[in-house]
């Protein structure tokens, strides 16, 4: 009877976490589409399949709904992040980095999650652009500022690498290679309609190149000025 009950439980604990894969994939789809306040919990219930009440039960609200997206995904994509920090460091035997090395450090991570990771890398990716698109009022731009640490790592080699600047002005340009990166992610392919076609934006060694020669003069790299 004890083996019965326990083989019960873990038959119940299965299926409960295998509904719960299903609506956090469904909502992950329906954010990364739609957006937070574009998407309700019906939606996502009719795409996963799942009850409505189901979802009340394990998580209670879409904010909850939202933070175990983020949750789920999140850590490891820091440490990722951090991990190409820390690689770029070490080749350099942790002496500042120069600005190609370092700007690519920073996208290639979110790029390559992407484009190369599957569906639900890709949807968790472009719903980062929407938590960073809303407003700083906005209660899930808490979900957003949980890479604030990642982030300011990174600032703090850009200051490193750029000691002639003024800390705001490194924060800016920061502030503007996030905003480009972001967008990017986002799959507006904006830039891909009005180029004709000249430009990729889904091709990563392409954006890159382009991220370090724009910003590389925007951060006054020598090496990216006009002659």
């Amino acid at each position: 009877m004890a083996q019965d009950a326990v083989a019960k439980e873990r038959t119940n604990q299965k299926r409960s976490l295998e509904t719960q894969k299903k609506i956090l994939d469904a909502a992950e789809e329906l954010f990364a589409e739609f957006g937070f306040y574009g998407t309700s919990l019906r939606d996502i219930h009719a795409l996963s399949g799942v009850r409505v009440s189901l979802s009340y039960y394990h998580f209670g609200s879409k904010e909850a709904v939202l933070q175990a997206v983020v949750d789920r995904r999140a850590e490891e994509h820091m440490q990722d992040m951090l991990g190409s920090l820390r690689h770029s460091l070490t080749i350099y035997a942790h002496n500042p980095l120069p600005l190609d090395v370092l700007i690519e450090a920073y996208v290639r991570p979110c790029l390559e999650r992407h484009s190369c990771y599957g569906a639900g890398w890709k949807n968790y990716i472009r719903l980062l652009g929407h938590l960073a698109s809303e407003s700083a009022s906005s209660k899930n731009k808490a979900q957003f500022f949980k890479y604030n640490s990642v982030n300011q790592g990174f600032i703090d080699e850009f200051k490193r690498s750029l000691p002639n600047l003024g800390e705001a002005e490194i924060y800016w340009g920061f502030y503007f290679l996030q905003t480009a990166l972001l967008n990017i992610l986002l799959d507006t392919r904006i830039v891909d309609n009005q180029s004709g076609g000249q430009c990729n934006s889904g091709a990563i060694d392409q954006v890159i190149e382009q991220m370090q020669r724009f910003f590389g003069k925007g951060f006054g790299d020598s090496r990216y000025q006009d002659p």
